[in-house]
């Protein structure tokens, strides 16, 4: 797994005091330590993350009201210094403390990949959220075609689906289906016939 070279080594402290003296429209992840800019999102990235925060609040409104749907928000597991990403969707708790930036507990992530996103980002952000003992599942979205991959927690490891179809039903353990995979393309450049 290949590391960018350019990438800067930081502890939590270092990085939050860096992201703070950045301008607001850039957005850092601290990924095994390494400060990475992350790419801006384009329009297609912005519509497929709608979508899927709509049919996932629809869903757990229905299944699970006690968990909420939202984006862009970072995740911060207790004693690691070393990650602090923020998901494109993010399935957290609805109740937080006051005052509160990041969730310590997550149990489902979504992320909308870029043409440019980096393998080994990618890899090591897939490792952290397994290591989370609460989350049970992880999507990964193309914005280039429709086709997604789906990571759902399996007793003590891990089962990888592709979807391809646009009827693939996407289905989330604890949550359920959610809706099929040409709908988080709905209102898009990609968006299947009907």
């Amino acid at each position: 797994m290949g590391e960018a070279k350019s990438a800067l080594r930081a502890t939590l402290e270092q990085f939050h005091a860096f992201r703070e003296e950045r301008p607001k429209e850039e957005k850092w992840e601290l990924i095994n330590g390494m400060m990475t800019m992350m790419q801006p999102p384009a329009l297609m990235h912005q519509r497929i993350c709608k979508n899927i925060d709509i049919l996932l609040t629809s869903q757990l409104a229905r299944v699970r009201p006690e968990w909420q749907s939202d984006r862009e928000i970072g995740v911060l597991l207790p004693n690691d210094d070393r990650y602090c990403p923020e998901p494109d969707i993010t399935v957290i708790d609805t109740d937080f403390k006051l005052g509160q930036i990041y969730a310590e507990r997550f149990y489902f992530v979504a992320e909308v990949l870029s043409p440019n996103d980096k393998t080994w980002v990618l890899e090591l952000k897939r490792n952290y959220y397994q290591s989370h003992e609460h989350c049970h599942g992880i999507l990964f979205v193309h914005q280039d075609r429709i086709f997604a991959e789906l990571i759902v927690r399996a007793g003590a490891g891990w089962n990888t689906r592709t979807l391809d179809a646009p009827t693939d039903a996407v289905v989330i353990p604890d949550i359920g289906d959610i809706g099929t995979l040409g709908q988080l393309y709905r209102h898009t450049p990609l968006q299947p016939a009907r």
